[in-house]
């Protein structure tokens, strides 16, 4: 079941699905700077997993990296903090980029 995550603007920003154990997989649109960014790590450190996408590669590689030191008290000590996010390049604005992941 899918809910959204917060209020305000953050509504069309996140959305989160539980998967147990009081974790969540959290989207994330223009998870690359702003907002975005901060949210995806406040939630990695929760123990929560990210899914996102932004317009710029390079500003999800950093993002990665930076989420592969995080620590959660919740995390599974066998999966990697970077192995349980996972980011892609799309532009939403752009119907193009959206008819790819279908």
């Amino acid at each position: 079941m899918t809910t959204p995550f917060g209020g305000g603007n953050i509504v069309g920003r996140a959305a989160a699905v539980t998967t147990g154990a009081g974790s969540r997989t959290v989207l994330i649109t223009g998870v690359g700077k702003g907002l975005g960014r901060a949210l995806a790590l406040e939630l990695a450190k929760k123990g929560h997993s990210v899914v996102g996408c932004s317009r710029s590669q390079d500003r999800l590689t950093s993002l990665h990296s930076e989420l592969s030191s995080v620590d959660s008290p919740l995390s599974d000590s066998a999966v990697s903090s970077s192995d349980k996010h996972f980011f892609m390049t799309v532009d939403v604005c752009h119907r193009d980029h959206l008819k790819g992941l279908r």
